[in-house]
């Protein structure tokens, strides 16, 4: 049996980042949603090939593991909100935006007795 892998500090922070942002799809408390396109394209990844901590998108668990969600059709969920990689591409403009944000904020926080 393969060993699991340990998740890293930047790892954890980059997960806290992802469900930090909500649901992708309706803006509600998220979990992290390992994506699938990887491999042949088709989701198949191979034993012990799961998606980096990287490779995540914030999920509500309706839209996670609901009765209309990536995990339970997700042909419809792809046609409807966009497939894993448009997804994922959005989530980390995201955190992109976010973290210019923090660091415009910080700035203007440590010279605001000079402005």
């Amino acid at each position: 049996m393969a060993k699991k892998k340990v998740t890293t500090a930047k790892e954890k922070n980059h997960l806290n980042k992802v469900a930090s942002l909500g649901c992708l799809i309706c803006g509600s408390p998220a979990i992290c949603h390992h994506i699938r396109n990887r491999g042949d394209g088709k989701g198949n990844l191979g034993f012990g090939n799961r998606a980096t901590a990287y490779e995540t998108i914030p999920l509500c668990p309706s839209h996670h593991v609901g009765s209309f969600s990536i995990h339970s059709c997700k042909q419809q969920f792809e046609s409807m909100y966009g497939t894993e990689r448009e997804l994922l591409y959005r989530t980390l403009k995201e955190i992109e935006n976010m973290e210019q944000a923090n660091d415009l904020f910080n700035f203007y926080n440590t010279k605001k007795g000079e402005i």
